[in-house]
């Protein structure tokens, strides 16, 4: 059952995903204009990656994740 504190947290992320859609929409506005489709790509994923963050730590925070060692990733370089 849902409480006060998950409809708030809810009713946040909608507005966080409603003003992120409407800079995501002036970005490929921009890109079209100026032709730079690599940059709003760019932007797309680092928007991607920001909200992955959140919904990480939203999701750790409302189901009580713990882990006893935090995880690290190591990028490897490919030869």
């Amino acid at each position: 059952m849902l409480n006060a504190k998950d409809i708030l947290t809810q009713q946040e992320l909608y507005k966080d995903l409603l003003r992120e859609a409407e800079r995501e929409r002036l970005c490929r506005q921009v890109a079209r204009r100026k032709g730079e489709g690599d940059r709003f790509y760019c932007q797309v994923l680092i928007w991607l990656g920001r909200r992955l963050v959140a919904w990480g730590w939203y999701l750790q925070e409302r189901y009580g994740a713990v882990t006893e060692k935090p995880v690290t990733l190591v990028a490897h370089r490919v030869r």
